[in-house]
């Protein structure tokens, strides 16, 4: 199969409100400012109601209630906003079949973004930009679901149990796997090129150029992120599972630490996209 047949066989593109895209466009702007930003998620009364409700939650609940986007704004902080137009305008757009555990599937996606962010952070990486890719590191998964429902049905009985297995079930298949149809998307998406690149060679790092990133961080975090669901609560059995040549030169022992409190700020946004 053509990469590109498999987009036309879908009945319709899945698609990001307008507004969504802008503000995803506004936030990597170092010029935006929260009042504007603010503006544009009033516009959108979907992404806007979720604000609202995160932001009037036992979690970021002040004093007061917050009852216009403005002050749910003031209240969330740039990065809190960001992730969450993000997260609801992605996960909005795909509508999968019952064979398919979407709700594992965007579980699985936040933690890779959230591990993405962590190690962005260490290495004076873009923090944000980096969730962006790992919040999409699979999305051209969910075009193969949709987009080819039949291979896709005989891939998940097939199963594989890691990221690298499923792309080589999908090669042997259809000829490309899920970081080509997801980069494909970004591009007709019209997301940021460093975003369709790192999506494209999160799988093949040791291709991307030095000052590229991005591909190494995200091969890094989907590792990270099978071995915590591979080994759940043990974090010595998740340590050894790292010992590989793709996370030379990690501080292991420092991400560990930090893993639980990152993981669990972000259970916040999957209760609330659910």
């Amino acid at each position: 199969m053509e990469l590109n047949s498999l987009f036309d066989q879908l009945h319709s593109l899945p698609t990001i409100p307008k507004v969504a895209q802008d503000l995803i466009l506004q936030f990597d702007n170092p010029n935006t400012s929260l009042d504007a930003v603010a503006r544009n998620i009033a516009l959108d009364p979907v992404i806007a109601a979720k604000v609202l409700r995160l932001a009037n939650s036992a979690r970021f609940r002040g004093a007061r209630e917050a009852s216009s986007v403005e002050d749910a704004a003031s209240r969330l902080g740039f990065n809190t906003l960001r992730t969450l137009v993000l997260a609801s305008a992605v996960t909005g757009a795909f509508k999968t079949n019952s064979g398919f555990d979407l709700k594992g599937f965007w579980l699985h996606s936040f933690k890779v973004a959230s591990i993405c962010r962590l190690l962005a952070k260490s290495r004076g990486v873009a923090a944000e930009t980096a969730f962006t890719c790992g919040m999409m590191h699979n999305i051209g998964e969910l075009l193969i679901q949709t987009g080819a429902p039949e291979i896709a049905a005989r891939l998940n009985r097939m199963g594989s149990g890691d990221a690298a297995g499923r792309m080589a079930l999908e090669t042997l298949q259809l000829g490309f796997g899920y970081p080509e149809v997801g980069a494909e998307l970004a591009r007709r998406w019209q997301l940021p090129t460093v975003i369709q690149q790192a999506i494209a060679l999160q799988t093949r790092p040791h291709q991307a150029p030095i000052e590229m990133p991005l591909p190494r961080l995200m091969a890094q975090a989907v590792l990270i992120t099978e071995a915590i669901e591979q080994h759940p609560g043990d974090l010595e059995a998740v340590k050894n599972e790292l010992d590989s040549p793709l996370c030379e030169g990690l501080d292991l022992d420092d991400l560990l630490a930090k893993l639980p409190e990152v993981l669990e700020a972000d259970k916040a946004f999957e209760e609330l996209l659910n």
